[in-house]
């Protein structure tokens, strides 16, 4: 499918002026510098493409640019992937830039910058999470508890301030530890412990209950 309105890459992306992009609402997202798609804090997205096709991260298809300033992913597109290339080093990010009115819609399309950066609301991260070596579960009341395959366990406090999910433990050395969000679907969460030296990101899968046993209504009916 063709898109109308598709702004083709010029001399901006070759050279390491920042081109900014925006969501559908408006509002800056982060920007484009030297073929690479960063958000608005510097980090590391993806790559574009001279045809205009932007690949994420980790090689899926993000979408097309549109309007030299904006994405958009044809919903009926079947998934593409590329093999993901060697991330560059973090942008240092410019200043954001003012909102701008929004555009009119492409048909067919959605903004794919809402899902790569959405973050979590509070409610969205109460319940059980995991990896395969381990667990963490928030509660309402501001506690998690951690728990590891060889049933080493600790908890503590936790909350959500921005991006930043900072976490409390106790009876650990470095008991207070930021989480940078990296990327969260409702479902998995990518984080990356923000401490001195390198630091590898980490992936969680919600854990989701299964739903309770409905009474059987033969037996009921016996039963009465």
């Amino acid at each position: 499918m063709t898109l109308g309105g598709f702004g083709a890459a010029g001399d901006e992306q070759n050279g390491s002026a920042c081109v900014p992009v925006f969501k559908w609402t408006g509002a800056y997202a982060g920007f484009f510098q030297g073929g690479c798609l960063y958000d608005r804090f510097g980090r590391y997205l993806g790559w574009r493409e001279a045809d205009g096709r932007v690949w994420k991260y980790d090689g899926s298809l993000l979408g097309r640019v549109m309007a030299e300033h904006y994405l958009a992913r044809d919903q009926r597109a079947l998934p593409e992937r590329r093999i993901p290339q060697v991330p560059p080093v973090p942008a240092s990010p410019p200043l954001p830039s003012p909102p701008r009115p929004q555009p009119m819609p492409w048909l067919g399309c959605r903004d794919p910058l809402e899902d790569v950066l959405r973050m979590p609301a509070l409610g969205e991260l109460i319940g059980r999470w995991h990896s395969p070596s381990e667990s963490l579960t928030f509660s309402e009341a501001g506690n998690f508890q951690w728990a590891a395959v060889d049933a080493t366990g600790t908890t503590g406090r936790w909350e959500l301030r921005g991006q930043e999910l900072w976490l409390h433990w106790e009876g650990v050395e470095e008991p207070d530890r930021r989480y940078w969000i990296i990327e969260f679907t409702g479902d998995s969460l990518l984080l990356r412990w923000l401490r001195a030296g390198r630091s590898l990101p980490f992936r969680l899968q919600r854990e989701h209950l299964p739903p309770p046993l409905l009474p059987d209504i033969a037996d009921e009916s016996q039963t009465a």
